[in-house]
């Protein structure tokens, strides 16, 4: 749709305002009533809300990938998007405890309100920036042409190694993400403070994307990203050694831990990167029409960890209701499931640099 439907000056700006406005009716609505709705409805609601939210997306990351102008360019862009974004995370995670600190008593809706009111201070903000970054031209071919999308896509070895990419590291993220609760509560023993460890993991990646971004500017992405993956798979197999005990050593693990959700800093920087090479072989810009394809394979590897992470819960016998009855086979699944696709997904990186080095 960004890139063949109402096109001409300014297309991105359009696109992200028309998506603001059904998020905050959804929002509203879902906050509101969503606790009274039926599955159905709010199934329904659920979708046209993220589905309004990955329009916005694909249209400011494709209105970023046209500022770009070198490599470090787009390490620093997308850089500063990852880290701004984990800030605004931190501010919801820390909105619903302020309001319970504030307010006592404060029912689970307050609290749910709480959350949602970020999104109010979110929106001036973006409107604002909207309406002072330079419009672009986007001209687009009549049609959809999807076949000649995909035929121009799988011709291109680079963005297909990068598509594996990100589909491998979500995987990762998607595997620790999911079995992090059951990690807590049947390794660590620590079910009651499972929500604070995840707020240190937000906060050790919010201290840690600006140092990743100088480093992807400074040595390149590939190598950097699979420093990265290294990093967080030697910090989850040293705890099969000796895992963390206690509140404070958990904590730390999981600032540490945080350090490593960074991915999305490389995969969008590196695709900025692919865009003017692959408009050179397609005749024009596809740029959202591939931001679009790598958010799709964020979700697919995010999908396939959770199908996967229960699956495998299942085949070893684990209970969350007698979590130490096979604690050991759930702390070598968190440890080593997304260590072996972090691994896979170095490999692809190699070819990946190899690749870059002959545009």
């Amino acid at each position: 749709m960004v890139d063949r439907v109402r096109t001409g000056i300014g297309a991105h700006r359009r696109w992200m305002l028309q998506a603001i406005v059904p998020l905050s009716l959804l929002l509203l609505a879902l906050v509101t009533v969503g606790d009274r709705l039926p599955f159905a409805a709010l199934f329904l609601m659920m979708v046209l809300f993220y589905s309004s939210y990955s329009l916005y997306e694909v249209a400011q990351l494709s209105w970023g990938a046209a500022l770009v102008r070198s490599p470090a360019d787009s390490a620093l862009l997308y850089g500063m998007r990852d880290w701004f974004s984990k800030i605004a995370l931190i501010l919801a995670f820390a909105a619903p405890a302020a309001a319970q600190l504030l307010i006592p008593g404060i029912s689970l809706q307050g609290r749910i309100i709480a959350y949602a009111s970020v999104f109010l201070v979110m929106v001036p903000i973006a409107l604002f920036a909207i309406r002072h970054v330079p419009r672009r031209p986007v001209v687009a071919e009549p049609g959809i042409g999807w076949r000649h999308e995909i035929r121009a896509s799988l011709g291109f070895p680079p963005l297909m190694l990068l598509l594996g990419v990100q589909f491998l590291n979500s995987f990762a993220f998607g595997s620790l993400t999911s079995l992090f609760v059951f990690f807590a509560a049947a390794v660590l023993d620590l079910d009651a403070q499972s929500a604070v460890l995840l707020f240190a993991s937000f906060i050790g990646g919010a201290l840690a994307s600006p140092v990743w971004t100088f480093l992807a500017r400074r040595f390149g992405k590939p190598p950097m990203m699979m420093a990265m993956g290294l990093l967080i798979s030697t910090l989850l197999v040293t705890t099969l050694f000796r895992q963390p005990e206690g509140l404070g050593q958990a904590v730390g693990f999981s600032l540490a831990l945080g350090t490593g959700f960074v991915g999305l800093l490389f995969t969008y920087s590196m695709l900025a990167d692919l865009i003017p090479r692959d408009a050179e072989r397609c005749g024009r810009n596809r740029s959202a029409f591939l931001f679009a394809l790598l958010n799709l394979m964020q979700k697919f590897g995010v999908a396939a960890a959770i199908a996967v992470s229960y699956a495998m819960l299942d085949i070893v016998g684990f209970d969350p209701q007698n979590g130490q009855a096979a604690a050991r086979e759930l702390h070598l699944l968190f440890a080593l499931q997304p260590t072996a696709s972090w691994i896979v997904m170095a490999g692809l990186l190699v070819l990946m640099q190899r690749r870059f080095a002959r545009l």
